[in-house]
């Protein structure tokens, strides 16, 4: 891409923050937002930051005033809620603004693990069974699941919600595990069969034309044979418990020729089916049999440069800078439905 443009990097906050974004993000907590900022920066872009907390005024206005071409979106919610993302999307469609990622209708459906897992259900592909408890009329008995079983928050991301108490052997446990999330979390939950095998993260980059990039592999070195391996919040962002138990990710190991054509096969499929536009990252599970099975969508996933997405794209050939200016075009053209050359 040629043209220098005028780029919102619009984030949300959890409390009201000065107009002068940048001189927040110095602190230690925003290094990783940062590398994103000066790479586009360092591209030649003209960067101003915005953050949103509690007043759709306020985009609306900035939105006004530096006319950007387009708003890198990396914002997650609204009044520290990550139910509002979509709409923050719905206003930059309504402002007529391009921006980067999924649309609205595609964030609403992902964010629903229940909803996804029922729609791929009726396209014949394999997930694990499930139930929804409503916190509003708590599930009261389990009959007949299968178990161990796993439960999590029906809507919420990043592995927040989830311990080694999420995995349950016996219905106590599980219906324990509920009630918890229900009253403390105060949210929907999901009790899911436990999926035993390799857990593998495809990032997926594009609008029609798609870019399957190479398969990461979250790994459990540390953790003992027969234990239970699965991204707890600890696992996830902790570092000092991620190198105890020896969890990292990296590049998949060992895939066949079959699997891997599988999974590009049905990354693709899952992809389309909810619309996704710009980049995704899907979750999923290969039994010991090579059985795959479906975890979840992560649309709009982290970005930073040394997480899961961004390695990927490294792998298939793809720099940093150059990553995340497909990104951009991808946003662009994603009205017109065109990816770049």
């Amino acid at each position: 891409m040629s043209k220098k443009l005028k780029i919102l990097f619009l984030m949300d906050f959890t409390r009201p923050v000065p107009p002068d974004l940048d001189d927040v993000l110095k602190g230690e907590e925003w290094k990783d937002e940062m590398k994103v900022i000066r790479a586009l920066r360092n591209l030649g872009h003209e960067v101003k930051t915005f953050a949103i907390f509690d007043r759709v005024e306020d985009l609306i206005e900035e939105v006004k005033r530096f006319a950007p071409d387009i708003v890198f979106n990396q914002c997650e919610g609204f009044r520290a809620d990550r139910k509002h993302e979509p709409n923050i999307v719905a206003l930059l469609e309504l402002l007529n603004i391009p921006y980067t990622g999924p649309g609205p209708a595609s964030l609403q459906i992902c964010k629903d693990k229940g909803l996804t897992k029922q729609i791929l259900t009726y396209h014949r592909m394999r997930v694990p069974k499930f139930l929804i408890s409503d916190r509003g009329n708590p599930i009261q008995k389990l009959k007949n699941f299968v178990y161990p079983c796993f439960i999590k928050p029906l809507a919420l991301e990043a592995s927040e919600g989830i311990s080694q108490v999420s995995f349950a052997e016996t219905e106590r446990q599980a219906l324990d595990r509920v009630l918890f999330i229900h009253e403390s979390m105060e949210t929907d939950a999901i009790v899911e069969e436990y999926i035993e095998g390799r857990e593998i993260y495809v990032g997926v980059l594009g609008n029609d034309r798609l870019k399957i990039l190479p398969p990461r592999e979250l790994f459990f070195s540390q953790v003992p044979a027969g234990e239970p391996k699965f991204a707890t919040y600890q696992a996830k962002w902790n570092d000092d418990y991620r190198k105890k138990w020896g969890i990292r990710t990296g590049p998949a190991k060992s895939l066949s020729k079959s699997e891997d054509a599988r999974l590009k096969k049905m990354c693709k499929k899952i992809y389309r089916l909810f619309e996704v536009k710009g980049f995704a990252r899907i979750d999923l599970r290969i039994r010991p049999n090579g059985e795959i099975v479906f975890i979840e969508v992560n649309p709009n996933p982290s970005l930073h440069r040394d997480d899961d997405f961004a390695l990927a794209a490294e792998a298939l050939g793809l720099d940093y800078e150059s990553l995340l200016e497909q990104i951009i075009t991808l946003g662009l053209n994603s009205r017109k439905h065109e990816d770049p050359e």
